[in-house]
């Protein structure tokens, strides 16, 4: 597979299926909530990725049959969100592996990036993982593929946190999510094994 056709947004289903379930919920988005920058939001939208350019070419090591692409820096995806905070402009690295599957049937690819977003009033940033599965022959459009980012705010947004998750099905990957107050919380330590 062509390095240029390796696509990377970022995942995680579980974050808003959490949310959704939990008996806290989600504030409703509306034009107030979007004015008060501290109110908790569930927001949508999409990512433009025509006027996307690179900034530094990955470096491409074969490995295993595989490929690592590392270090790949873009600059110019435009984020556009129902809500205003998250609208902007994006640069990020990538580090991708590619994995291909038995048979040669297809690739599992999965990634790691860090990404920032600037718009006027302030800044998110943070990192994401990705995992896709493309088969060969597949439409682009039908390959597997989700996205998590975790964001923190900066400028106006200082506070603030936001999950994402991105499909980056087609040319205009999906965005839904959801911004609060805080951060997210320590990741626990397993118990030692018996």
């Amino acid at each position: 597979m062509p390095v240029r056709a390796i696509k990377t947004t970022t995942i995680s289903i579980l974050a808003l299926g959490l949310l959704a379930g939990s008996a806290v919920g989600v504030a409703a988005q509306d034009d107030e909530a979007a004015a008060e920058p501290s109110t908790p939001a569930k927001v949508a939208g999409m990512i433009d990725t025509s006027g996307t350019a690179p900034v530094q070419e990955p470096t491409v090591t074969e490995v295993d049959g595989g490929l690592e692409v590392r270090g790949a820096i873009t600059e110019g995806d435009q984020f556009e969100m129902d809500d205003p905070r998250l609208t902007g402009t994006v640069t990020k690295v990538d580090n991708v592996d590619v994995h291909d599957v038995v048979n040669d049937e297809g690739v599992v690819v999965a990634g790691s990036l860090a990404l920032r977003l600037d718009n006027g009033a302030g800044s998110w940033s943070g990192q994401g993982t990705s995992v896709g599965y493309a088969g060969r022959g597949i439409p682009e459009e039908e390959m597997l593929g989700l996205d998590t980012w975790v964001l923190t705010g900066a400028g106006a947004y200082e506070g603030l946190s936001a999950i994402l998750i991105v499909d980056p099905a087609g040319d205009q990957p999906t965005v839904e999510g959801v911004i609060f107050a805080g951060a997210m919380p320590a990741i626990p330590e397993l118990p030692a094994a018996e």
